[in-house]
């Protein structure tokens, strides 16, 4: 049934739309012009060194490809367009400086991988010319890089790889950029020549530009202190001796004869007793006895030093024991009489042998000459010393004979001081025939004396013997290693025994009974611990420099440099960069609070001007450090911030 409603599907349905009218025809449009006819392009020459690569059929015979058919240009009487020509599309090219960037890289990749392994433990120190050669395939040097410890692996470089290395590379030569090239290579081993090394000119020449004559101020400061020292030293002492300078203060002199007399200054007694002394130092200097330690150079030969202080202390002290008491000739007043001129003396010894020894580095090796006296200005080279380590006739180590006879006779001037200040009992007549043994010990005991002459003179008389039991450890110091046989260094050596007498001299001559104990025990405290504190920081170095693999500073901590050495930060090292140096300005200022009793300002301008020279030779080492390591000692630096004094200095 249909639903109500409901309209049939016919009625729905749509009308059929009228027949649309054809669209006028359009006009034809006029015809284009043909362009003329453009020249054909002469044929693409190929890429020399590609060739087309032949085809291998099913049969295994490789089939040429086909050439290229080009289809000739019609030529008709009536222009027409141009037929290109068929061109076979090449594969897109790539940047030369792209292949450049990779073959290198490949280079180095399989220079990496073709090398021999490389030790762990010494990848850290390791120089930075081999590195280079590590990195480029090469043995000769190059820009220096940082020191790598990482394990390199041998498995083919994927296209990460080669990018990550390509990257590396890029950091490296950039960071090394900022080094100076002429300094590492200064401090390289380089080809052998007769002696086994050779010293490169160019980075001692850089050196020495970096470090102008600015050590001591340059010429004019140079003579200066050639003047001032030995004037300075001869008035402190001069106004603290004899009857007429007792007050020990200065004091203008109303009457100038003593200074025109040439007995003030020197005498033959005190000549003759200089000379003989001297002789007989270089002597026993020149023994072949004592402990040999031998040490390896960067640039120089490998040198031999045999310490033998105490041999010579021991000989002259034999020497002086015989002409005292066997020969009874009052060897020990003589020398205290002639005190002021065996300073004279030993002042003028020093500047003549300063002028020797500068006409002598014309004939001396290129490795023994001083970089840092090559300036050219005669004053200046003549005061910091050509010459590091002279030797005359290959026997007389001419720094030790001058170091030797500088402590030992700061030791007989403390000695006599101490034989004076002690008072020995007279012995009775019932040992007179008893056994030496029984006479030293009545001796012993019945022996007394004043306390503060005697400890003034004691400490002294113990910091020389340091000096002299472990002179060995000399062996690692700036003062053997790199210090110039100069003017300044023989004059400092000619004046030390003398600084160091100066405070118990006085002290001993105005006996200070009103001193109390524990202020002599004050400054024994402070003496041993600038004792302690040297000797123990320079036996750290001495141990480490002769052997740094040993078992004796193994696992100490140290901060490495590019140049293969490493930097101690261990122990008091790790608090100020020159401990050692620190242990001595403990010594010398250890008496000045004696002064408060009975104050005087010659003995304190004598530790002040010990003091002073150590303050400036920690920072002259400090600059030619960061000459040397440049970026590796700053952050150095970083890591001990403070030269001698922890928070202040």
């Amino acid at each position: 049934r249909k639903r109500p409603g409901r309209k049939p599907l016919a009625a729905n349905a749509r009308k059929p739309s009228p027949g649309r009218k054809a669209s006028p025809a359009r006009k034809a449009s006029p015809a284009r012009k043909a362009s003329p006819a453009r020249k054909a392009s002469p044929a693409r020459r190929a890429s020399p060194g590609r060739k087309p690569k032949a085809t291998i059929t099913a049969t295994g015979v490789a089939v040429a490809p086909p050439a290229v058919v080009r289809k000739p240009t019609v030529v008709a009487t009536e222009p027409i367009a141009k037929v290109s020509p068929e061109i076979k599309e090449d594969p897109p090219r790539r940047s030369s400086r792209i292949r450049a960037s990779e073959d290198k890289s490949d280079k180095a990749l399989l220079g990496i991988k073709s090398s021999p392994p490389i030790d762990k433990r010494l990848s850290v120190i390791i120089d930075d010319a081999e590195v280079s050669g590590y990195l480029g395939g090469k043995g000769s040097p190059r820009k220096s890089a940082t020191p790598n410890t990482s394990q390199r692996s041998n498995a083919t470089p994927t296209t990460t790889e080669r990018s990550q290395m390509s990257r590396s590379m890029s950091v490296l030569q950039e960071y090394s950029d900022n080094e100076d090239e002429n300094d590492f290579q200064s401090f390289r081993r380089t080809e052998t020549d007769n002696n086994g090394l050779s010293v490169r000119a160019t980075g001692m020449e850089s050196l020495r530009q970096k470090l102008e004559p600015v050590e001591f101020g340059g010429p004019f400061s140079a003579l200066l202190l050639t003047l001032a020292i030995p004037l300075f030293m001869f008035a402190t002492n001069h106004f603290c001796s004899g009857a007429a300078h007792r007050d020990c203060r200065f004091v203008l002199p109303k009457n100038w004869n003593e200074f025109r007399s040439l007995s003030t200054y020197v005498n033959r007694e005190i000549a003759t007793f200089y000379g003989l002394y001297l002789f007989g130092v270089a002597l026993l200097t020149a023994l072949p006895i004592g402990r040999v330690v031998r040490l390896a150079h960067e640039t120089r030969q490998d040198r031999t030093y045999t310490f033998n202080g105490i041999v010579v202390a021991v000989g002259t002290g034999l020497g002086v024991f015989v002409a005292e008491y066997c020969y009874k000739f009052p060897l020990l007043s003589v020398v205290s009489r002639g005190y002021n001129q065996l300073l004279v003396l030993s002042i003028l010894a020093a500047l003549v042998a300063s002028v020797l020894a500068f006409l002598r580095t014309r004939y001396a090796e290129p490795q023994q000459k001083n970089h840092y006296a090559c300036t050219g200005s005669v004053l200046y080279d003549l005061y910091a010393g050509r010459d590091v380590n002279p030797k005359l006739l290959n026997v007389f180590n001419l720094k030790l004979i001058t170091y030797h006879a500088s402590i030992v006779l700061g030791l007989l001037f403390n000695g006599i001081i101490l034989y004076r200040n002690l008072h020995f009992a007279a012995l009775p007549e019932t040992l007179s025939e008893a056994p030496l043994q029984d006479r030293l010990l009545h001796a012993a005991r019945n022996v007394s004396g004043e306390p503060a002459p005697l400890v003034a003179a004691g400490l002294a008389v113990l910091y020389l013997l340091d000096l002299l039991i472990y002179e060995h450890h000399m062996a690692a110091s700036f003062e053997l290693q790199q210090e110039g046989y100069g003017t300044q260094f023989l004059l400092r050596q000619a004046v030390f025994p003398f600084i160091l007498t100066l405070l118990p001299k006085y002290v001993a001559a105005h006996k200070l009974t009103e001193v109390p104990l524990w202020a002599l025990a004050l400054c024994a405290l402070v003496a041993f611990t600038g004792l302690i504190l040297k000797r123990s920081a320079q036996r750290i170095k001495y141990l480490y420099r002769l052997d740094p693999l040993g078992k004796k500073v193994v696992g100490l901590e140290t901060y490495p440099t590019y140049q293969g050495r490493r930097l101690l930060v261990t122990h008091a090292w790790r608090y100020v960069r020159q401990p050692n140096y620190v242990g001595e300005i403990l010594q010398s200022v250890a008496l000045l609070p004696l002064l408060y009793w009975r104050f005087a300002v010659p003995p304190l301008l004598a530790a002040l001007f010990t003091v002073a020279v150590l303050v400036h030779r920690a920072k002259r080492l400090s600059a030619r450090n960061n000459a040397m390591y440049d970026s590796p000692w700053n952050r150095y630096c970083n890591t001990v911030p403070y030269l001698l004094v922890p928070r202040v200095f």
